[in-house]
């Protein structure tokens, strides 16, 4: 089966994260971008400790009205600055509670934004390469894979392709959150499209997105837990 991953740390209430945590083999900590602060950030280190559960920044454009999913312009020395400031500050608890920081999936807009523009493509390589660790990036499954892999080979980076297993797909593309049902919202359906990711052949998957915001989504992996 595939690695699950869930956005994590996002301070949502009720608070997700405890009964989560030990069903997913990664977890996205919010760096303060689009949520969390230093204390958040704190709490999920721990808890990730305790469940021995791969740990990755999860940063964004610094929008908390919108949960940081507008896109928002910055020229490359600035987007570096506050995407550099927002990952370290997570590496730097890591570093405390004695656990390493392995990868980095941007969030939201950000994460989008990624995947079209070779600008920003180009300043998180450059992020990434400003920590002494290897650390992996997550990227979109299927969309513009082969730029995206010789990317990754120019700047000796390792890439995890990324599927979302609680997202609406229409013609192997993710359905915009701009438009209606871009979420499923039966727990079962969620659990299928994980089976069908995890199995899939034509599609290059290594992790498999859960969203800790929607109810739907913990039930599904609580429910494949349980299967395992």
């Amino acid at each position: 089966m595939k690695l699950i991953n869930c956005d994590l740390g996002e301070c949502l209430t009720p608070d997700p994260d405890k009964r989560i945590m030990p069903l997913i083999n990664q977890a996205n900590i919010a760096c303060g971008g689009h949520a969390g602060d230093i204390d958040s950030m704190k709490r999920t280190v721990k808890l990730a400790k305790q469940h021995l559960v791969q740990i990755g920044a999860h940063p964004s454009y610094p929008d908390k009205a919108h949960f940081g999913r507008i896109s928002q312009q910055y020229d490359a020395s600035a987007l570096f600055e506050l995407l550099y400031q927002q990952v370290s500050q997570l590496n730097a608890i890591c570093l405390e509670q004695g656990v390493a920081m392995s990868y980095i999936k941007p969030h939201g807009a950000l994460y989008h934004d990624m995947m079209q523009s070779p600008e920003i493509l180009v300043v998180m390589g450059s992020v990434l390469a400003a920590f002494p660790q290897s650390l992996d990036l997550i990227v979109q499954a299927g969309t513009n894979a082969k730029s995206m892999q010789a990317f990754a080979q120019s700047r000796h980076l390792n890439l995890n392709f990324e599927a979302f297993a609680d997202r609406r797909y229409q013609n192997k593309q993710l359905v915009p959150r701009s438009e209606q049902g871009v979420m499923l919202l039966q727990a079962t359906e969620i659990v299928e499209q994980y089976q069908q990711f995890s199995n899939a052949s034509a599609l290059k998957v290594d992790t498999i997105c859960f969203h800790s915001d929607h109810p739907p989504s913990v039930k599904a992996l609580e429910r494949i837990k349980a299967m395992s």
